[in-house]
């Protein structure tokens, strides 16, 4: 493994200023043993958010970097994006998610100093794998090709920006039209899209759906089959045999994967409640779920993590669990330092009550579904405020996300 000197030249720089004590909420977690370290990240909506003091460190790092001199413009979301874009980069740090706080009134993350040792064994092997399988849909765009793109599709989608926090709704979106017809031994799509728009409703129609078997990564699948896909563990399809090739179908990674024999014992059980699933599609108006399973069904994601209550998905109920017009009000705001990056991922918890990614490695099964055209913008956005090019990807995990492959 080639180990990043950028990396190194942060480490030293980070670890200079935690010992410096110059910056309030920068210090080490486990002092005397300095393996982890505690960072601020407050974010800059808060009402009693200070410049000076929650954005000190990245501000720090912006100069050291040369992207900041005292006289330019301010720019706190970008300072604070560039920090973590790097110790996301570098193969010296790891988030500890279960340490980081985030939720109370002077929030923090977490980190640990990854051993060289440890470096040198494939640490992020899995999260490497990923990527490569998603780097067919990598895109490019400037800046100014970015912003007309993200115009262009939220006033196709019938909205336009709004001034409002992206948190104010509840996770209780509804869909429109309901998308698949169900009966006691079909389930078939009744809504094929004819219209001109149909390509351009193709390239929202992909789906990076992602397997978590208590808290460890099962693998990867990017959907592609523009009506949508079935998720079950069952290895034949039960759709009519004249629907059987319009819904991709796929499969709960094996149970065997799982080393622990209680816990695989417990999931082939929570198996027989699943033997239906769950099917899902995404186009341009967000992602939409219909549960068939006998299994409780819980969700997270954009909106839904600041609802009072779990979500749950009701049996045979069409379900919208993603809302792309948001998702671009939300970037929009990102992008103008007035809110945190927004996260194109949506956590599916099957059996297990789930309020929130916090608890996500504690669960049974975990699935992450993507909106792979979202993604990409985000990524176009990180990648031109970040000092490198490389894409991040779902797994990588923002701000409300947990689960480390």
């Amino acid at each position: 493994m080639t180990l990043n000197s950028g990396g190194r030249r942060l480490k030293q720089w980070l670890v200079e200023q935690i010992n410096s004590n110059q910056y309030s909420g920068l210090q080490w977690e486990d002092d005397p043993h300095r393996t982890m370290f505690r960072i601020p990240w407050k974010h800059a909506g808060k009402q009693d958010y200070n410049q000076e003091v929650d954005a000190s460190i990245f501000k720090a790092w912006a100069v050291f970097k040369g992207k900041f001199k005292e006289g330019d413009k301010a720019e706190p979301a970008t300072w604070k994006t560039r920090l973590r874009c790097a110790l996301n980069k570098s193969p010296d740090f790891e988030e500890v998610t279960d340490r980081s706080q985030l939720d109370i009134s002077e929030p923090y993350k977490v980190y640990r100093i990854v051993p060289e040792e440890e470096q040198k064994t494939g640490k992020g092997a899995a999260s490497s794998m990923s990527m490569n399988s998603q780097s067919d849909v990598d895109m490019d765009c400037s800046p100014a090709e970015l912003e007309e793109l993200i115009k262009d599709v939220s006033q196709s989608s019938g909205d336009e920006y709004t001034s409002h926090s992206p948190q104010d709704d509840t996770c209780n979106m509804q869909p429109t039209q309901e998308f698949w017809h169900h009966d006691s031994h079909n389930v078939v799509p009744v809504h094929p899209d004819p219209s001109p728009l149909g390509s351009f409703n193709y390239a929202f129609s992909q789906m990076l759906i992602s397997f978590y078997y208590a808290g460890t990564s099962m693998g990867s699948i990017v959907t592609t089959y523009p009506e949508g896909c079935r998720i079950s563990p069952a290895s034949s399809l039960i759709y009519s045999s004249s629907m059987a090739d319009s819904l991709q179908h796929v499969r709960f990674p094996a149970i065997e994967q799982i080393e622990n024999e209680r816990q695989r014992q417990v999931t082939r059980k929570l198996f027989q409640h699943l033997e239906r699933g769950v099917l899902l599609r995404a186009n341009r108006e967000g992602i939409f779920i219909k549960r068939l399973c006998q299994s409780r069904v819980f969700w997270s994601g954009l909106g839904a993590h600041y609802s009072p209550g779990p979500c749950k998905v009701e049996r045979d109920a069409v379900v919208k669990i993603f809302d792309t017009s948001r998702f671009f009000q939300a970037l929009q705001l990102y992008q103008e330092g007035q809110y945190p990056a927004p996260d194109p991922t949506v956590t599916l918890c099957f059996g297990e009550e789930f309020h929130d990614i916090s608890t996500a490695k504690s669960k049974l099964i975990i699935v992450q579904i993507t909106a792979v055209n979202c993604q990409q913008l985000l990524d176009a956005v990180m990648n031109d405020m970040c000092t490198y090019s490389v894409p991040q990807h779902p797994a990588c995990f923002r701000d409300n996300l947990a689960i480390t492959a």
